[in-house]
């Protein structure tokens, strides 16, 4: 018994040593803020080959770069549907998504910087990396 309890202190320090490491919280929080901006940019791509398939008057589905656009914001824009109310439309959930990852995406990046200023470093020094 005081082993699995020395074990489990000995685990518990080393997490939150891992966790408090500048470079492993921006690591994480980067990684995070990338994967935000892969799905908010593939939504706003969807969106502008949405308006020119319009114009030249395609249908945006049957378009090749719409539908790969599609498929990589589909995780999120599904993930919506299943925790929006049912009387939103489907049209509207790319729009719903965006503002969601828009908010996430704002709130990486001011979590980045209070992080670099908690440990006393200008936010250029600190993304710089060492």
């Amino acid at each position: 018994m005081v082993y699995d309890s020395a074990v489990r202190r000995a685990c518990q320090s080393h997490l939150r040593l891992a966790v408090n490491d500048l470079s492993t919280t921006i690591l994480i929080l980067r990684l995070v803020q990338l994967l935000l901006a892969i799905a908010l940019l593939a939504l706003v791509g969807q969106g502008i080959v949405w308006i020119l398939a319009r114009a030249v008057g395609q249908e945006p589905a049957q378009n090749f770069f719409y539908r790969v656009l599609q498929v990589v914001a589909s995780p999120v824009v599904k993930l919506l549907r299943l925790i929006s109310p049912k009387f939103v439309s489907d049209r509207h959930l790319p729009f719903a998504a965006f503002g969601l990852l828009m908010g996430f995406w704002l709130w990486t990046t001011a979590e980045i910087a209070n992080t670099c200023i908690k440990h006393g470093l200008p936010i250029r020094e600190c993304l710089a990396g060492r």
